[in-house]
């Protein structure tokens, strides 16, 4: 076989490679082109699928379609092809519809159409990722509008499960992405519930809900053994978004309070690694029982924000001055040394800081 001769099997190969799937390469597009065969072979792959049918193109379609490319990677990640079908080249009946400018585009699951939205609906990155989760997780993410359907997911879950209560004031913003991301990650582990506010956020203790923009809280239900118990609950006090929900399902799973028997600047616990900052309490033989009984209800009121090690110093291997039972360690001076201060003494090790017995509230 001469190689003129390859080179041209090689090339019908590749043309053969993409009768099904034209990607826009030659206009710089990472958004896949579907021919109707793509389409069907799509479907039939059972894969999730986000596609656009159009045909002409006005201002609007235009902006959709560029907020649809930004999303192609965010959504692969999640197993969901986007991808868009040129109605002009290719009619897929159903969906290449008369119109001439077409704005709806369509959910599939498989070969199962779950729902179809206006693209105005899912007019930026932030909506199109929100929207198609949501419609992904409809069975899994519980929507709750009273205290009361929020009260029988947390008995239906008791024993079984943490539940991940998260409030947006509406769909498609940057907070219901996160929300969703994380429901999508974490899903099988807690369970969610979305609210959009009103009575669940004054169960919650909100005291002024009309000014929250969007919240987040971990009930504590997992641990709960008998169902007239409350299931404890910490709130996430920063701004909702990704890096933060994610940051702070760790800190959940962390435990509620760390005993050791070694000097604060041995001790490492999730929180260092989190940059979260840990404080540390000081206990000895005596007064233990107390002590452990007073660091867990610190420990519950701080959750979320600092982590609590009740240290025993009555281990050789704990140097904490005579006169102090509480230190603590912030993000940045893990390895820095602590300064002196009004009322506050430099330990011998770095990042510690301690403080004497009477100063405490």
């Amino acid at each position: 076989m001469t190689r003129q001769a390859m080179l041209s099997i090689l090339l019908l190969l590749l043309l053969l490679c993409v009768t099904g799937l034209r990607g826009s390469t030659e206009t710089g597009s990472e958004l896949t082109e579907l021919t109707s065969n793509g389409f069907i072979k799509v479907l039939d792959s059972g894969k999730a699928s986000f596609i656009y049918f159009g045909n002409a193109v006005n201002p609007s379609i235009t902006l959709f379609l560029e907020q649809l490319e930004k999303s192609v990677e965010v959504l692969e990640d999640y197993g969901i092809l986007v991808a868009k079908v040129d109605c002009a080249k290719e009619k897929v009946p159903t969906y290449c519809t008369i119109e001439k400018v077409l704005k709806k585009v369509y959910l599939f699951r498989g070969g199962v159409m779950l729902r179809s939205f206006a693209t105005d609906t899912v007019f930026d990155e932030n909506a199109i990722v929100a929207h198609v989760l949501f419609a992904l997780l409809f069975n899994e993410v519980k929507y709750v509008q009273t205290p009361a359907e929020l009260q029988n997911i947390e008995k239906a879950v008791k024993g079984r499960a943490d539940v991940v209560l998260a409030h947006v004031q509406a769909l498609g913003t940057a907070e219901h992405r996160a929300v969703m991301e994380a429901a999508f990650v974490y899903g099988a582990e807690y369970q969610f519930v979305l609210t959009m506010g009103g009575t669940v956020l004054q169960h919650m203790g909100v005291e002024e809900p009309g000014k929250l923009s969007a919240g987040l809280w971990f009930l504590h239900c997992k641990l709960v053994s008998r169902r007239w118990e409350p299931c404890h609950h910490s709130a996430l006090k920063k701004p909702l978004s990704t890096v933060q929900i994610y940051t702070f399902l760790k800190l959940m799973d962390a435990p509620l309070l760390t005993e050791v028997s070694a000097d604060p600047a041995d001790v490492k616990t999730v929180h260092n690694h989190l940059q979260s900052p840990v404080l540390f309490l000081f206990t000895q033989r005596e007064t233990l029982a107390l002590d452990r009984s007073t660091a867990e209800s610190v420990a519950w009121r701080l959750r979320g924000e600092a982590g609590v090690v009740l240290v025993h110093r009555d281990h050789p291997g704990v140097n904490v001055p005579a006169g102090h039972n509480v230190a603590y360690r912030l993000p940045a001076e893990v390895s820095s040394p602590s300064p002196p201060g009004h009322g506050h003494a430099p330990s011998s090790t770095p990042g510690i800081h301690l403080q004497a017995q009477e100063e405490r509230h």
